[in-house]
């Protein structure tokens, strides 16, 4: 049965059916059934309710539908119809004119020299409804001037909506003219259609595999229609960012256009674009068709197309240079640099900053459970070495993982390169506990500066083991590469692994300081100690075969390996070694930022900016799950702890939610999500550099 309104409303521009939503379903049927109460019992499933009975503010997009602009009408969200007024009855054009009483054709337009029965095409002053092309098809009466000739009667044509969209009005003529066979096709008559016209496939055509929720419905409702094959279903509420594209060739797509459906002539096509945007005009000489084809939407005078591909290239942290080499090795049009850019600062930049908020006070708040948090921290340079402009200092939950804020911080506004990290660590700290999050302890470098800063806001800070380890490993291969030294290319690896034991094995510092101190015994397979910290060495006693393998008392390497090993400056880090965490994972963030941030680019600050936090909201996203680390897992960590055992496949959420708030939000109110020229942390710095300057 044809699908109609429930209201019986005789010539409905579009139907809607019954939302999925179960609250708003209840309402629509009890605005339904306080009307139609007798047919309560009668529909359970299927429900449709035309556009009549909805207000203005109910529809998206009624204006644009109105005039012409747009072929479809979308409901809001949670709409409910409320306006109970059956529509004035329409007459439909089929029963006028089959109503209409036997007319007598002239002679003058009428071809005698077509043969009998063949429909003969009479043509009026205006293509109106009343005076539209009627057919003479053969009857019981002849008509009295030829008798062989069988009486006529008027029937309505099968016609699409556009195919009267651009005719011209011609007055009456009386030479006699012939009909094309391709014309009088398109006018033939019957009584009831079997199938869409060709028009119409051609402008509405649908995958086999569409959801019958979709509308389809005529959008010659504000002109006068010949005949209504309007097929109506859902509204289909897909946003335009989220639809499916495709690549088409332009020689196929032309195809499209070079044949008029009305007539089947040869029609004049004309091509424009901009950018990933494309449109085609078709124009028919013989019978005036016309239409205007785009392949994208565009709102706000931006392309849907352009702007989705500028937003996926620096969501994903690509090049939009390298893009477009790859656009131009198949020939695919895009749009150019600058457009990027001003899409990038118009919108991509203010959406990307807007969303890091959001998903940083998401992370807060998981880290609000925790009473005190461990934290790491470390600055990354840009471009790195002593060249330096630019400083990244980022902090991370060590517990969970994920980067808790990025400070970038400029060198020219500290006043000295050496200031940086000082400066970064101090905006995460104060962001922190504006967050009201309590810092435990933090793990950092062994930076002068920020050590001294941490004792003044007295928050306890640890070295991490790596850091140290890396440093003493350089010492000794250099030394190892002497004359004499070949034993301490045996030891280097044991030394190396003494130290992450000693922190880890450790429960004080003097513990640590004791273990540390207790191998320069060890290397001379001495096991018993004075320090009664630690009087033995803690592995079982065993015979030595070699003794060749164990240092000299009183010799030169022994001598140097203990004056690099007992500096005074690594007796004072030893004790602050970390036993629990490492920075792995943040070394592994800022590995992960430079996907984002190629060094080899130069980037403006908020360029560089939103890069790294794309790198922080990917890194959080796709972080490794906590593993239980024992004493000898966390010997060799570095590379256990920042990757999981078992490699899972990147998610990619952060992009959709990018995605969602560019195309909802940040698109139709760019106004609201304008970045300043100034930001409050360009004035922070400016008051701590004067603050810096003056002593405070």
């Amino acid at each position: 049965m044809p699908r109609r309104c429930i209201f019986r409303c005789p010539n409905p521009n579009v139907l809607f059916s019954q939302p999925k939503d179960e609250a708003t379903l209840q309402k629509w049927l009890n605005f339904i059934f306080t009307h139609l109460a007798h047919l309560q019992g009668e529909y359970k499933n299927h429900i449709y309710v035309c556009d009549h009975h909805f207000t203005e503010d109910c529809m998206l997009n009624k204006g644009l539908f109105d005039s012409g602009v747009i072929s479809t009408i979308s409901l809001r969200t949670g709409a409910v119809p409320s306006i109970y007024e059956p529509m004035p009855p329409t007459h439909n054009l089929s029963v006028e004119l089959l109503d209409l009483p036997e007319e007598k054709p002239s002679i003058s337009s009428i071809d005698l020299s077509q043969p009998a029965g063949h429909p003969v095409y009479s043509p009026s002053l205006t293509p109106s409804l009343s005076s539209f092309p009627v057919m003479l098809i053969s009857g019981k009466k002849d008509p009295p001037f030829r008798s062989q000739r069988s009486a006529t009667r008027s029937v309505a044509t099968q016609l699409s909506a556009n195919t009267l969209k651009n005719i011209r009005s011609k007055g009456v003529q009386t030479v006699k003219r012939k009909i094309t066979l391709p014309l009088a096709r398109a006018f033939l008559v019957q009584s009831r259609p079997k199938k869409r016209p060709r028009v119409e496939m051609e402008e509405e055509r649908v995958e086999e595999e569409q959801d019958e929720d979709e509308p389809v419905f005529d959008d010659s409702s504000h002109r006068t229609s010949v005949y209504n094959f309007t097929e109506l279903t859902d509204t289909d509420l897909t946003p335009d960012y989220e639809d499916t594209k495709y690549i088409v060739f332009e020689k196929n797509l032309r195809q499209l256009f070079e044949q008029c459906p009305v007539c089947n002539s040869e029609c004049a096509v004309q091509r424009q674009r901009c950018g990933t945007f494309v449109s085609f005009t078709q124009h028919c000489p013989e019978c005036m068709y016309s239409r205007t084809w785009q392949n994208q939407p565009v709102t706000r005078s931006t392309p849907v197309g352009d702007l989705q591909l500028s937003a996926s290239v620096y969501f994903s942290g690509g090049s939009f240079q390298k893009m477009q080499r790859i656009c131009k090795g198949i020939n695919l049009q895009i749009h150019q640099l600058d457009t990027f850019k001003k899409h990038s600062r118009m919108f991509l930049e203010p959406t990307i900053c807007h969303n890091w908020k959001l998903h940083q006070e998401r992370v807060f708040d998981e880290c609000r459970e925790h009473l005190e948090l461990p934290v790491a921290g470390d600055m990354r340079a840009h471009p790195p070495g002593p060249s330096a402009k630019l400083g990244s200092y980022t902090t991370m939950d060590l517990e969970s993982k994920k980067i808790l804020d990025i400070q970038l911080v400029q060198s020219k506004k500290v006043g000295d390169k050496n200031l940086m990290e000082k400066r970064g660590l101090k905006r995460s700290l104060d962001r922190l506990e504006a967050n009201n999050l309590k810092v435990d302890y933090i793990v950092t470098d062994r930076h002068a500066k920020v050590q001294k800063y941490l004792q003044n806001r007295q928050i306890t800070q640890y070295y991490d083991v790596w850091r140290l380890e890396k440093d003493l490993s350089k010492k000794l291969d250099a030394l190892s590469e002497k004359k004499d030294f070949e034993v301490l290319k045996k030891w280097s690896p044991a030394i190396k692994h003494h130290m992450y034991w000693a922190a880890a094995s450790s429960s004080s510092g003097e513990e640590k300081v004791a273990k540390w101190i207790s191998q320069i015994n060890h290397l001379q397979d001495i096991h018993k100690h004075d320090d009664p910290v630690f009087p033995q060495c803690a592995h079982p006693d065993k015979k030595t075969r070699n003794p060749d393998k164990w240092f000299k008392p009183d010799t030169k390497p022994l001598h140097e390996v203990e004056k690099l090993l007992l500096d005074k400056r690594v007796l004072r880090d030893v004790p602050k070694l970390c036993s629990n965490h490492q920075t792995s994972s943040l070394d592994l963030f800022h590995k992960l930022s430079v996907r984002f941030k190629p060094e080899d680019v130069t980037f403006s600050l908020i360029e560089t900016k939103c890069r790294l936090f794309l790198a922080a909201m990917h890194f959080n996203e796709n972080t490794a799950p906590d593993q239980e680390m024992t004493g000898n897992d966390f010997l060799f960590v570095k590379s256990k702890q920042a990757c999981p055992n078992v490699k899972t496949k990147a998610t990619y959420g952060y992009v959709r939610d990018l995605m969602e708030l560019l195309f909802t939000q940040v698109l139709h109110y760019p106004s609201a999500f304008d970045l300043k020229n100034k930001t409050e942390t360009e004035h922070s710095e400016n008051h701590e550099m004067m603050e810096e300057q003056h002593g405070f």
